[in-house]
């Protein structure tokens, strides 16, 4: 640790060099939007990080993660293997913090209180997570991890977003059955990190209310007109650092543009271009809105189970 703890409770990220920006970016937001906030800051990595001066004023701490655990077959994730840190990140923080709100650096803060959300009643369970996007907008999702391991469907967890409990994840030993599946179903790790906790858990987590973790940015952007959401997640490709695409709104892309020019122009060049401005053709308009008739039943059951945004389903 980098700086001395001031409170019990954290909001972290785990990131390497390239999206150090990022997580910077998401942090200024959350102090923003919480002016009196009770928790930590914690930018948790494996590379050698250094708070801008720009952002010492927030206090955050820069933890450095050790090695994996021996044993860990690694080797057996496809693709990289920085995402698995965040298995680790809980075990090394949980000396510090009782709660700890884990975000991924791909994600824009639109509001909510984030102090009591850290405060949420998550019952028994080791987390608090939103459910995965296609429970949204399909009437019965099974997780691609459960198929191939012959389970039957069951709520599969997004783990851009989590809700630690830290006694009870070290008393559950999430890290431990999560990294056992690399040996136990190694087909079934499709998703690194998110693949290994959901096989791990299997469905056992305290279910936050969609606000939390809006997944839905280009397929069903026009349900934020009426559903206030506090923290969206730009989900696979198709983010506004990287990709001004048609279907996501410009503000978030000039949003990124404008930070960089303030505070870090030094990466500005790596910024996706400003989208093109043109109105959505016919179809594009059409595509919308057909994917919002198909998705309304589901989405306006999954909101009704949700009413109070600071109550979780145990």
């Amino acid at each position: 640790m980098t700086a001395p703890q001031r409170h019990d409770r954290a909001v972290a990220f785990c990131c390497d060099r390239n999206y150090f920006r990022l997580a910077l970016f998401m942090v200024r937001q959350i102090a923003f939007h919480n002016p009196h906030r009770v928790f930590d800051f914690v930018i948790a990595s494996r590379d050698d990080l250094e708070v801008p001066d720009w952002a010492k004023p927030l206090g955050i701490v820069i933890h450095r993660i050790g090695a994996f655990p021996d044993g860990v077959p690694i080797s057996r994730c496809k693709g990289s293997v920085a995402p698995l840190v965040r298995l680790m990140m809980v075990r090394e923080l949980a000396g510090r913090y009782r709660r700890i709100l884990y975000l991924d650096c791909d994600m824009f803060v639109e509001g909510g209180d984030f102090n009591r959300l850290l405060d949420v009643d998550i019952g028994p369970h080791p987390i608090g997570a939103v459910l995965d996007a296609p429970f949204f907008y399909e009437n019965s999702y099974l997780a691609k991890e459960f198929y191939k391991a012959g389970l039957p469907p069951m709520p599969y967890a997004n783990t851009g977003m989590q809700l630690i409990d830290s006694i009870a994840y070290a008393e559950q030993e999430v890290e431990r059955r999560s990294f056992d599946v690399c040996i136990t179903h190694p087909e079934t790790i499709i998703y690194t990190d998110q693949s290994l906790t959901n096989m791990a858990l299997r469905g056992k987590f305290a279910q936050l209310a969609p606000c939390w973790n809006w997944q839905c940015n280009s397929r069903l952007l026009l349900v934020p007109f009426r559903y206030p959401v506090f923290l969206r997640h730009f989900i696979g490709g198709n983010k506004p650092d990287r990709h001004s695409g048609r279907m996501l709104e410009a503000r978030f892309n000039l949003a990124y543009r404008e930070f960089l020019t303030q505070l870090m122009p030094e990466y500005l060049p790596d910024l996706a271009p400003q989208g093109d401005p043109s109105p959505l053709k016919p179809r594009e308009i059409g595509k919308l809105v057909m994917e919002h008739v198909l998705a309304r039943k589901v989405m306006a059951a999954a909101i009704d189970r949700h009413g109070d945004p600071y109550l979780a389903i145990v």
